[in-house]
């Protein structure tokens, strides 16, 4: 019997452990990225929005101008949904933040761990905060940025 016990004593001692860790982790966490994430949405909003006024009274082409002026318009767009969807994120990171705190207090509770749920928990919390779609809509609004510069260059050029 003293095994059992050893064994719901060092599963308290884990979840205590894990528990206390993973709200440090995450209240810093999360304290770093919304820093971070809304200094570089409002700078693609800036920078997009600044680069559109600026290419309206160039002397070039109606087309090119166009078309630049839709570029940045594309960028903001992209930056815009950038920040939507880092809002979905942290909602899913906060969901699984959540249900780990619920499972730690049971296992510090009755010492019951099950592997297989602390995995699920980990792949789901790994993928809130890995948002790949936050990532490409970042990576597109720069991208409509310099296709736009580049459009500029070029309707100033010809």
């Amino acid at each position: 019997m003293s095994g059992v016990d050893d064994e719901r004593g060092a599963n308290r001692l884990a979840a205590q452990t894990f528990m206390q860790m993973m709200v440090e982790a995450f209240q810093d966490g999360l304290h770093e990225v919304a820093s971070l994430s809304r200094w570089l949405l409002a700078t693609l909003v800036v920078i997009n929005g600044a680069a559109a006024l600026t290419v309206l009274p160039l002397k070039m082409a109606p087309s090119v101008k166009l078309a630049a002026a839709v570029a940045f318009l594309i960028g903001i767009l992209a930056a815009l949904g950038a920040a939507l969807w880092s809002l979905y994120a942290f909602k899913r990171v906060s969901i699984a933040a959540a249900t780990m705190v619920g499972y730690w207090l049971k296992v510090a509770d009755d010492g019951q761990r099950l592997d297989a749920l602390e995995a699920t928990m980990k792949r789901h919390l790994d993928q809130a905060v890995g948002s790949r779609a936050t990532h490409l809509l970042v990576f597109a609004s720069v991208t409509a940025f310099l296709v736009g510069c580049g459009l500029a260059g070029w309707g100033m050029l010809t």
